[in-house]
């Protein structure tokens, strides 16, 4: 009886720990440096600015597609080099509404879907995804 209670726990807490690692919103902190790599590589954005405070940090999708959303903040100078420095950038018009000014990337090379960033004075979203 003891023997089937440890099983059921420890299924339990395997299931729970599947769906945190491949379905739930939540990025771990052994993952966030992964994560923010990852959407940056798929945008070919360089390096977030040293300055930078990253105030949000989402991972959507599942087994065999994946999305990440960064939000940081940083002063605009930084933010205006982050994007001269970013491959992803290069021969991209940003749209601008209501002072957004919102780039669509799509990089050719690369096997990610691409996405967007948004910049509103220095605040920052990247919203990458790869299937």
């Amino acid at each position: 009886m003891k023997t089937i209670k440890v099983i059921s726990v420890v299924l339990f807490l395997g299931m729970f720990f599947l769906y945190l690692n491949f379905f739930s919103s939540f990025v771990m902190p052994w993952q966030k440096e992964d994560a923010i790599n990852a959407a940056l590589s798929w945008g070919q954005l360089n390096e977030i600015p040293k300055d930078a405070a990253i105030f949000h940090l989402e991972k959507r999708g599942s087994m065999f597609t994946r999305q990440f959303i960064i939000e940081f903040t940083s002063s605009e100078d930084s933010i205006k080099n982050w994007i001269l420095k970013s491959r992803g950038f290069r021969n991209v018009k940003p749209e601008i509404k209501n002072g957004i000014k919102t780039y669509e990337i799509h990089p050719r090379d690369s096997d990610a879907l691409g996405g967007k960033v948004e910049i509103e004075g220095n605040r920052v979203l990247i919203n990458m995804s790869w299937s």
